[in-house]
């Protein structure tokens, strides 16, 4: 591996704004025209960078031909094609999530640790570690922030879950303990339910998971427009029993709120979930 690899292909989106918050513009990027929907993190900056497939088919042809001297993968979806990735250049593959054994974390580490990590591997590799070192010190301001705002509104300890619509009749995935939003929650002194943790960082709920949930307030990440209302979108007959629904303690959150970024998604999570609770009625 080069001293300094400056060629770089991403094969995750998660990779794809690290390279960009270490002010590096990769040769190549899978799925460039859902970046912007899922992150947004300086997509100006990936116009105009090739594409080389889609993250879970990447194009070892399209790959080859932006001659890359490192290529940053992640394991579970391209250890498979490891040995043809490694023939073109270098290649880094990352483990997505920490370990999960019966129910308890790896280390009770979450995925903002374990992605910061990889931030910082990825940071030693191409040698910017300053660059790293400002986007961390940027983080740590924006949760220290936040959480001061939610102490200050006597909102710590406060209760709620993040659901991610997926298009599903009454169907969402729940962001659970060991995610980047729970580790968010933690930094912001909230908590996030479900607490336990699972492999992926999430778990399918409907609406009746939260029929005995009077304390659990809901951020609802829509696919298609958080301007619609909440009624539009949420329309299981089920939810007007829902204790946290007739408090109006539901909202919805805009689409590209994405939980398996790195750290500048992880501010943009803080700062979200900051607002959103700051707005709901008090429980």
């Amino acid at each position: 591996m080069p001293a300094r690899p400056l060629r770089i292909v991403v094969l995750e989106f998660m990779f794809a704004e690290d390279v960009a918050a270490l002010d590096m513009t990769p040769v190549g990027v899978v799925d460039p025209e859902y970046y912007d929907g899922w992150i947004g993190y300086d997509s100006a900056r990936f116009e105009g960078v090739p594409a080389v497939g889609t993250r879970q088919e990447p194009s070892l042809e399209a790959i080859a031909s932006t001659r890359p001297d490192l290529i940053i993968g992640v394991g579970y979806r391209h250890a498979p094609i490891f040995a043809a990735l490694d023939r073109i250049a270098p290649t880094v593959l990352f483990q997505f999530s920490p370990d999960v054994q019966n129910g308890k974390a790896d280390g009770a580490r979450t995925q903002l640790e374990w992605t910061r990590s990889i931030f910082h591997t990825i940071a030693c590799m191409t040698g910017r570690e300053e660059q790293a070192r400002i986007a961390d010190a940027k983080l740590d301001a924006g949760l220290a922030r936040d959480a001061a705002r939610l102490k200050e509104a006597g909102l710590t300890g406060t209760r709620f879950a993040l659901l991610q619509d997926l298009g599903l009749p009454d169907r969402y995935w729940a962001y659970t303990g060991n995610s980047t939003a729970a580790g968010v929650a933690r930094a912001l002194g909230v908590h996030l339910w479900p607490e336990k943790p699972t492999r992926e960082g999430t778990v399918y709920v409907t609406s009746a998971d939260f029929l005995k949930r009077p304390d659990v307030a809901v951020l609802f990440v829509t696919t298609s427009n958080a301007a619609t209302s909440v009624d539009a979108t949420l329309d299981s007959p089920i939810w007007r029993f829902v204790p946290a629904k007739k408090a109006q303690r539901v909202t919805l959150v805009e689409p590209n709120i994405w939980g398996f970024g790195g750290p500048m998604s992880a501010l943009k999570l803080g700062d979200m979930i900051t607002e959103k609770l700051l707005a709901l009625p008090k429980h």
